[in-house]
């Protein structure tokens, strides 16, 4: 049984959305496109702005979709907390795509917003001090990551959603690098959001 839900929910997560919208509006491989991210702001800086957004509703609708469906089918919280990683797993590493994949950062936020919405509140507001605090995107993504853990396990009372943090915040350090941030490639080129997003793609193969 563990086995047919973590293939389900793998599956799932590892539908490639982000590749298949610059292989349809771009005509080429989200791979060979700036950072090199699968995932949605990679999209939004090299194929569109408008196909970034589809891509993070896409990637979101999995998140929640995870938790939901595990629910219908009736599963303890083991198992929705394995329908999620799994899920992140599947975005991360895409069988689709030879094993890329994104960071997942839309599909686990979402799964844990219907999962214990409080968890992300309390997410935001931590990054948001640590950003005005550091100035630094990174740093602020960084510590969010390792405080994971604790916050689910705080929120839902539970050992097992703890447990699922600590998955989700070691595959997010795996891809997790200052080299192919996008948060920190918009901040070091656009002096805004407006001009961010009134500007053209970047230039193809550009990082």
């Amino acid at each position: 049984m563990a086995l047919g839900i973590a293939a389900i929910f793998y599956l799932l997560g590892s539908i490639p959305i982000a590749w298949i919208m610059a292989k349809l509006v771009r005509r080429d491989d989200i791979r060979n496109l700036g950072s090199g991210n699968v995932g949605v702001m990679n999209v939004a800086l090299s194929v569109a702005r408008w196909a970034g957004i589809l891509v993070f509703l896409s990637e979101a609708a999995k998140g929640a979709l995870a938790v939901i469906l595990a629910r219908k089918m009736g599963l303890n919280d083991g198992y929705v907390a394995m329908a999620v990683v799994m899920a992140l797993v599947g975005t991360s590493w895409s069988i689709w795509i030879g094993g890329a994949g994104g960071r997942g950062n839309t599909l686990g936020m979402t799964a844990i917003l219907v999962l214990a919405w409080p968890a992300v509140l309390i997410s935001l507001a931590l990054w948001v001090v640590v950003r005005l605090v550091t100035r630094r995107s990174f740093i602020a993504t960084r510590v969010w990551i390792f405080t994971l853990p604790a916050i689910l396990g705080l929120v839902t009372r539970s050992w097992i959603y703890a447990l699922m943090g600590v998955a989700m915040s070691l595959i997010y350090l795996s891809a997790h690098k200052v080299t192919t941030d996008d948060h920190t490639i918009i901040k070091e080129t656009w002096p805004n959001l407006w001009a961010f997003l009134t500007s053209p793609p970047r230039d193809r193969h550009s990082s």
